[in-house]
């Protein structure tokens, strides 16, 4: 997966751009017991992610039971961290 800066901006990219951007990123985004594993393999706490990706510890305690999906930025940041902790786990 190419890092979240390579994808096409929203002001220089296309409509369909910006919807291929989007789709890839939400291909880049693991299963829910995925997240929760790749967490805990770094030995890293709901707050910690959710401090890395500017969100709440509650927000990441949905996102890991698969409750509720990342939006956003968040999906941006949520995925750039969980590849970044594939490389360590």
């Amino acid at each position: 997966m190419l890092p979240i800066d390579a994808y096409p901006c929203h002001m220089s990219a296309t409509p369909a751009e910006q919807v291929l951007a989007r789709v890839r990123i939400h291909q880049g985004l693991p299963t829910p017991a995925e997240r929760r594993r790749l967490r805990e393999a770094a030995n890293l706490t709901k707050t910690e992610i959710a401090e890395a990706v500017g969100a709440t510890r509650q927000a990441v305690t949905f996102w890991e039971a698969g409750t509720r999906t990342p939006r956003g930025k968040y999906l941006e940041r949520y995925v750039e961290a969980l590849t970044a902790l594939k490389g360590i786990a």
